[in-house]
């Protein structure tokens, strides 16, 4: 393959390496040309050991890592040998290898809300302190995900909305080949990632990290504020939760159809009312009486809204779920 390394140290920089992995948002600066930050390598929770001199093209993480160049920052944040780097770099800066390959990618990139997609934009984001203030658990890893997949388009999810739920499209580790969707406490701390199989011969179509505890969390919670007189729609899927944010509305999701003393005391401390809209099939049909004997036990206002048979809340029409919503509060 070819690799032109004069090329590469002459023309990508340092700024080019940190936008790639969405890391440039997560830094501040300190001074002409300098950032500061914590380490993105190994992931340290000092503010000020990881420094960047974009005059000089350098890094240093005086924690633990040591610094260098563009490749030494590749080499250390991928555990790959200078080689491997450089191709990398090559691959993702040119993308048309030839002996004349296109122009890099521009520089400052910038990740928002209002995200758009083009021939620029870097696909790999880091996942602690993207658009919100997260915070990560110990022992939890940041993935580096693309929030631009075909099965996330085949379920109507856009990058911009992808990014608002710090989710995307795997390539390594334990969540390899599969749709990433983070799991946020209610103080913001990410606890864990899903997986969801984008394959029909995947098993198992959710994958769940070794010991996690689903009975414990619900997803969405820390976007469920008091302040708020909006009723939210209690549902048992990530998907089925975040078709009904997209449509404006407040949702949480179980992640199953069972519902545990310690979610049940998560809803109450939020003082909402609850839609219970479990998916119209025979486990949800099954777990919806249960729920609401749950839900009466622990003095929660709720009112239950079923789906006609094989219906899903993210099939639903966007109208049809705000018309539940005011029907709410019309009362």
């Amino acid at each position: 393959m070819y690799l032109d390394i004069q090329r590469i140290k002459a023309e990508i920089t340092m700024e080019h390496i940190l936008g790639h992995y969405g890391i440039g948002i997560q830094l501040r600066d300190v001074g002409t040309n300098r950032l500061s930050g914590c380490c993105p390598i190994h992931h340290g929770d000092n503010p000020n050991a990881f420094h960047v001199d974009l005059k000089r093209n350098l890094f240093h993480c005086f924690t633990h890592c040591g610094g260098g160049s563009i490749f030494d920052f590749v080499m250390k944040i991928e555990q790959m040998d200078f080689y491997s780097a450089a191709r990398k770099i090559w691959e993702t800066f040119y993308p048309s290898s030839s002996s004349a390959p296109a122009s890099p990618a521009s520089r400052r990139f910038k990740f928002n809300s209002n995200f758009t997609h083009g021939a620029d934009t870097p696909f790999l984001l880091q996942h602690l302190y993207l658009t919100d203030n997260l915070f990560r658990r110990p022992g939890v890893p940041i993935l580096k995900l693309q929030i631009t997949h075909p099965y996330l388009e085949k379920r109507n999810i856009s990058p911009s909305l992808a990014m608002s739920f710090h989710m995307g499209y795997c390539k390594h580790g334990i969540m390899k080949d599969r749709i990433a969707i983070p799991i946020i406490d209610a103080e913001r701390h990410i606890v864990a990632y899903a997986g969801r199989a984008v394959h029909d011969n995947q098993s198992p179509r959710y994958l769940f990290p070794k010991n996690f505890k689903k009975s414990q969390y619900l997803f969405n919670i820390q976007n469920i504020t008091p302040k708020s007189n909006k009723p939210v729609f209690l549902v048992e899927g990530f998907f089925a939760c975040i078709h009904i944010v997209k449509a404006g509305l407040d949702a949480i999701a179980l992640m199953g159809t069972t519902v545990s003393p310690h979610q049940l005391s998560l809803m109450k401390e939020a003082r909402k009312f609850y839609n219970v809209m479990l998916d119209g099939d025979e486990a949800g049909r099954k777990a919806t009486p249960i729920i609401e004997n749950k839900l009466n036990l622990f003095q929660i206002p709720f009112r239950t809204v079923n789906l006609m048979d094989g219906k899903q809340p993210d099939q639903l029409e966007n109208d049809y779920l705000k018309a539940i919503e005011n029907e709410y509060r019309e009362k």
